[in-house]
């Protein structure tokens, strides 16, 4: 067990107490005079390897143990990650609802949200406990990358086709990778075709006003994935749709020719707020085919957040 020597352990209303100092050595619990303090999730875990536990001297099963070390819902997501991160060899302690080491983690269960806002420059990382007790950890950073793309796009026509704009200047497509080509001629999405029409660069046979008005009929949120499409262009960004990937945009650092695509660095999706399940399943995307996930959190100031898997 981890090179602990089996110990007593006596237990209380909401923590445990040892005689036994090898535990302390170990890094368990604080030492108080002769004995040492052991948290309630502390006491559950070493139970597991062997500890006896007593309440007024009747000694308590492995269930009768775990009824009373969650007696606090909180413990629950704090035993499975205390445990995770114990078995792997850290040195950590409970400090409230925080596991705390070299490093801090949060324990989240994958049916809760995470709310980028309370999160965004805390240091701390993300324990996410799933249904079966696993764990897996992420980190978190406030993104501010530039792109390295430059355009110079001179003006051209486009036809407006109800839900796309349609082009024959090949040269925005095969240049500078806005829309997708078939046949020669180039379709446009809308937030693309808004985008170059409010720079002037798109001639349409409709008014840009139109041409928003339209996107918004058509997308519930187009002004919030509008005003992060444009943050990105103007950040120097290739950005295309990300559709196939489950986010809002996958995102280019720089792209010189089609013939040799680079892979794109980002895909970045709109949410201030998300589940952990499904955060989870976004990062894991992005990280097979050798992305980063990032999140824009705050429309009005267009801040974003990027999450990250990692091993511990």
């Amino acid at each position: 067990m981890e090179g602990v020597k089996v110990a007593r352990i006596d237990v209380f209303e909401d923590y445990g107490v040892s005689r036994s100092k090898n535990l302390a050595r170990r890094g368990f619990g604080r030492e108080r005079g002769n004995s040492v303090l052991l948290h309630p999730v502390e006491v559950a875990y070493l139970s597991t390897k062997g500890c006896s536990v007593y309440l007024n001297e009747k000694k308590l099963n492995i269930t009768e143990i775990l009824k009373w070390c969650f007696k606090k819902k909180e413990n629950t997501l704090l035993f499975f990650v205390f445990s995770d991160l114990r078995n792997r060899g850290r040195k950590i302690k409970v400090e409230e609802n925080f596991i705390v080491g070299n490093e801090i983690f949060v324990p989240i269960s994958e049916r809760d949200f995470v709310d980028f806002r309370e999160i965004v420059g805390r240091k701390f990382n993300l324990a996410i406990v799933d249904e079966e007790g696993d764990v897996t950890y992420y980190k978190h950073s406030e993104w501010n990358c530039v792109g390295r793309h430059r355009e110079n796009i001179k003006p051209f026509d486009g036809v407006f086709a109800g839900d796309r704009v349609l082009t024959c200047n090949k040269e925005i497509f095969e240049k500078f990778f806005y829309g997708s080509m078939n046949d020669g001629i180039v379709n446009l999405s809308l937030v693309e075709a808004v985008y170059l029409a409010e720079k002037g660069l798109l001639k349409l046979d409709v008014s840009n006003e139109k041409l928003k008005y339209t996107a918004r009929q058509m997308e519930k949120k187009f002004e919030e994935r509008y005003a992060v499409y444009r943050d990105l262009k103007d950040r120097g960004f290739v950005v295309k749709t990300g559709f196939k990937f489950g986010s809002d945009f996958r995102v280019y650092e720089k792209v010189e020719n089609l013939r040799d695509l680079p892979h794109s660095k980002y895909l970045v999706k709109v949410a201030e707020r998300i589940r952990a399940s499904e955060l989870a399943s976004h990062v894991r995307v992005a990280r097979a085919v050798r992305k980063k996930m990032v999140f824009c959190f705050d429309i009005k100031g267009l801040r974003y957040i990027c999450i990250e898997r990692i091993k511990v």
